[in-house]
C-alpha cells in the first residue's frame, strides 16, 4: 500500500483543491475503472465545487512532481495519467468504502499485530499508524493492535513490506473473554459517535435541482464519508450500542448516493467530453 498524499483543509475548513483533486480523481476517474482524464474536465469538475483553476492547476502540477500523475499533451490540451501508485492508493481506498457500508462479518476472532519495531528502523510511524486506523485496527497496548475486521489486514501486510517492517509484526487470531473491555480500550467510540453524527447532521437533506449541482453533492457526499468510515473501525453490530449511529449513516450515505449517481454521471460525462 502506498502512502497517501498529504492533504490539508482550508482555512474556513472546507477541503482543499487537492484533497477534492483526490476525491474527483477516485470517484468518477478509477471507480469505474478508467486510468486518465483530461485536465480539462479535473478543472471543470473542482470548479463546480467552488475551486479556482489556478488552484486547480497548482493541485495538479503538485501531484505529478511527486509521482502521483502524469500529463501527456493532446493536440492543444492535456491529459493527465493516474500512476500505478495512485491507482493502487484509490483502488485500496475504494475497498475501504465497500468494506464500510456492510456489516462486518463476525464470529468472535480478533485480528491481532503485535508490532515492536526499534526505534532507528522507523521510516515513517505517522504513516503506518495512520493506515491501521484507516483499516479499523486500535490499539489497547503499546506495540499491539486488533481489529474485529479482517479484511484490511492484505494491505496491511502490504504496506509494513514496503516499510521493511515485516520482519518485526506478528500476526496473529485470538479470542477474548471481555470483548467489551478490549473495545474500550482500543477505540474511544465517542469520538467515532460525533463523526458519524456530523455526517447525519450534514448530509440529512440532499438536494440537487441540476445534473451539476447532484455532481458538487456527490462529490463533497463521498469525500466526507471517506473520512468519516477512516475514523470508524467497523465493528460488528453485536460488539456496539443498540443506539448507535453509524447504521443511520451508512444507510443515509447509501440512499443519497445512489439517488446522486446518475445525474452527477451525466454532468461528469459532458465535462470528460469538454462540454462542460
Amino acid at each position: 500500500m502506498e502512502a497517501a498524499p498529504r492533504t490539508r483543509r482550508r482555512a474556513d475548513g472546507s477541503p482543499s483543491a487537492r484533497t477534492l483533486l483526490l476525491t474527483v480523481l477516485g470517484e468518477y476517474v478509477r471507480y469505474p475503472g478508467a486510468e486518465s482524464v483530461m485536465a480539462g474536465a479535473v478543472v471543470g469538475a473542482l470548479g463546480a465545487c467552488g475551486v479556482g483553476e489556478a488552484a486547480t492547476r497548482r493541485a495538479l502540477t503538485r501531484l505529478v512532481r511527486e509521482g502521483w500523475l502524469r500529463t501527456e499533451p493532446l493536440g492543444r490540451r492535456t491529459r493527465v495519467v493516474l500512476e500505478p501508485r495512485l491507482i493502487a492508493l484509490l483502488t485500496a481506498w475504494t475497498h475501504r468504502l465497500e468494506r464500510a457500508v456492510e456489516e462486518t462479518p463476525w464470529h468472535g476472532e480478533w485480528q491481532q499485530l503485535l508490532l515492536r519495531v526499534p526505534a532507528d528502523a522507523w521510516r515513517d510511524r505517522a504513516l503506518v499508524e495512520e493506515q491501521l486506523a484507516f483499516e479499523g485496527f486500535g490499539s489497547p497496548g503499546q506495540g499491539v493492535w486488533v481489529a474485529a475486521d479482517a479484511g484490511g489486514v492484505p494491505a496491511l501486510r502490504g504496506l509494513l513490506a514496503d516499510q521493511g517492517l515485516a520482519p518485526y509484526a506478528l500476526w496473529l487470531t485470538s479470542r477474548v473473554t471481555d470483548e467489551a473491555e478490549l473495545v474500550r480500550r482500543a477505540w474511544d467510540l465517542s469520538r467515532v459517535r460525533a463523526a458519524h453524527e456530523e455526517f447525519v447532521a450534514g448530509f440529512g437533506v440532499v438536494r440537487a435541482e441540476s445534473d451539476e449541482e447532484a455532481f458538487v453533492a456527490r462529490t463533497r457526499l463521498v469525500h466526507a464519508w471517506r473520512g468519516t468510515f477512516a475514523r470508524d473501525p467497523r465493528l460488528p453490530g453485536s460488539l456496539l450500542p443498540e443506539d448507535w449511529p453509524g447504521h443511520r449513516a451508512t444507510r443515509l450515505f447509501i440512499d443519497t448516493w445512489r439517488a446522486l449517481h446518475a445525474p452527477a454521471d451525466r454532468h461528469w460525462r459532458r465535462l470528460a467530453e469538454g462540454r462542460g
